[in-house]
């Protein structure tokens, strides 16, 4: 039995709630997943600040290795939740649920990933003075 039968023999109701739940699913995944980027990223800033060399005059992310950890780690979390999300959204759309709010949860975490390796890059590679 294909699922697209097991489908038509579902409660319709149950059917209706369980798309009904999709949007507010994908909005908390998306907000969930940025504050555990940005989380991660300040959790890496401030361990590098406890326990990182100290560079006199300059902060403390002076090594490059430091700035590098600071880049990587956050933006393969993000990448990751992107490909989770994604994998979420072939899911819903075989198991003919409401997938599009996924696909724009999708999207979503394909921006945030963006702008966090846009944004961190250029403020931790580029020097001031």
């Amino acid at each position: 039995m294909s699922s697209h039968e097991l489908d038509d023999i579902d409660d319709p109701l149950e059917h209706l709630e369980r798309n009904e739940r999709q949007a507010g699913q994908a909005i908390r995944y998306v907000l969930l997943s940025s504050a555990m980027t940005v989380a991660l990223a300040v959790a890496i800033v401030v361990l590098f600040d406890v326990t990182g060399p100290q560079c006199p005059g300059t902060d403390d992310l002076c090594t490059t290795a430091n700035r590098v950890w600071v880049v990587v780690l956050p933006t393969l979390l993000a990448f990751a939740l992107a490909v989770v999300s994604g994998v979420k959204t072939y899911r819903r759309w075989q198991r003919h649920i409401r997938w599009r709010p996924w696909l724009f949860a999708t999207y979503a975490m394909w921006m945030i990933t963006t702008a966090y390796l846009l944004a961190s890059s250029s403020t931790v590679f580029v020097q001031i003075g």
